[in-house]
C-alpha cells in the first residue's frame, strides 16, 4: 500500500538514446512501469520523472555519475533501494556504445564503452527489468 502525500522523484540517467538499446530500452521500460502503476501513483503528492542526458564530465560530477542508464528514485540507485544498502556498480561491453561514444564515454564514465548492468534476484541484466522498477518505487513509498 502507497502512502498518502509522498513525494516521487524519479531521474533516469543516461549517455545516449538515439542509438543505444540498452538505454532505449531502460526509457521504455520505465515508462512502462509507470503506466501500469498510475493508479497505485495518483495518491502521491507529487511524481516527479527527470530523464537526464549525461554529454560532458562536468554533467557527470554534478549528477555523481557512473554508468549509462542509471535509474534513482529519490535520490536513490535502483539497485541500493532494493538492497538497503550500497551495491557496486556493475558493467559490461556496450556494442552500440561503442559505435557511439568511442573515447568520449571514457572521459564521461571512467568505463570506456561500457554500460550498465542491473543485479536482480539472481541474475544479470543490460537493461532493468519492469518488476525491478516496480518493486523498487513501492519500496521507496512504503
Amino acid at each position: 500500500m502507497v502512502k498518502q502525500n509522498k513525494k516521487l522523484e524519479i531521474d533516469l540517467l543516461y549517455l545516449d538514446l538515439s542509438i543505444c538499446g540498452r538505454c532505449q530500452t531502460t526509457d521504455k521500460v520505465l515508462d512502462e512501469a509507470l503506466d501500469e502503476l498510475r493508479e497505485e501513483l495518483k495518491i502521491l503528492k507529487q511524481l516527479t520523472v527527470n530523464k537526464i542526458r549525461i554529454a560532458n564530465d562536468r554533467e557527470a560530477k554534478e549528477y555523481d555519475f557512473v554508468r549509462s542508464p542509471t535509474i534513482r528514485i529519490n535520490g536513490v540507485d535502483i539497485e541500493n533501494v532494493l538492497r538497503g544498502s550500497k551495491s557496486e556498480i556493475t558493467d559490461n561491453y556496450c556494442k552500440d556504445c561503442s559505435e557511439v561514444c568511442d573515447d568520449s564515454c571514457s572521459d564521461i564514465t571512467g568505463g570506456g564503452t561500457n554500460c550498465r548492468t542491473f543485479e536482480y534476484k539472481g541474475k544479470t541484466y543490460n537493461s532493468p527489468p519492469k518488476e525491478m522498477i516496480k518493486e523498487a518505487i513501492f519500496k521507496s513509498l512504503n
